[in-house]
């Protein structure tokens, strides 16, 4: 962490989730900035993508949630979007551990299918939307893998 001012926690969900995972531990402390998190990439790809979001962060242009970003995911668009607190036990355990006092803001980003569409379309590819959940909705509103993870 004292490299860049955050860590990136991939989490390997094996067979217990629909997907990996990796979210940063820092950008709130270091920046005052939400914690980002993504779903759903190859582990290595996640890191690469919190740690760029993060230097974008630190170079004064922050997430902000319903944002689209051009400059995080080797020129793909991102959709940004606010993760609810009751997925923050489920997903972000090492992150409130770190911090001791929840909740502290974390923002989720989303990457399109190859045809540009986001998970929550749709006619957007099943990897897209099985492997991303939208944890901008409470977790008492959804169903399905994500939501029952515990």
């Amino acid at each position: 962490m004292t490299e860049h001012g955050w860590h990136v926690m991939d989490v390997g969900a094996a067979d217990e989730a629909p997907a990996d995972w990796a979210y940063s531990i820092g950008l709130w402390h270091t920046l005052r900035s939400p914690e980002v998190c993504i779903f759903g990439l190859r582990t290595e790809t996640m890191m690469s993508v919190l740690n760029v979001a993060g230097r974008e962060i630190r170079n004064g242009h922050p997430l902000k949630p319903d944002q689209l970003r051009d400059d995080i995911l080797n020129g793909y668009s991102v959709a940004v979007r606010p993760v609810h607190k009751s997925w923050y036990r489920v997903f972000f355990g090492a992150g409130l551990d770190f911090y001791q006092a929840p909740p502290l803001p974390i923002m989720q980003l989303f990457w399109p299918d190859k045809d540009g569409r986001f998970p929550w379309d749709d006619q957007a590819q099943e990897h897209c939307r099985a492997s991303q959940p939208q944890l901008w909705l409470s977790k008492k509103e959804t169903s399905g893998a994500w939501a029952d993870l515990d």
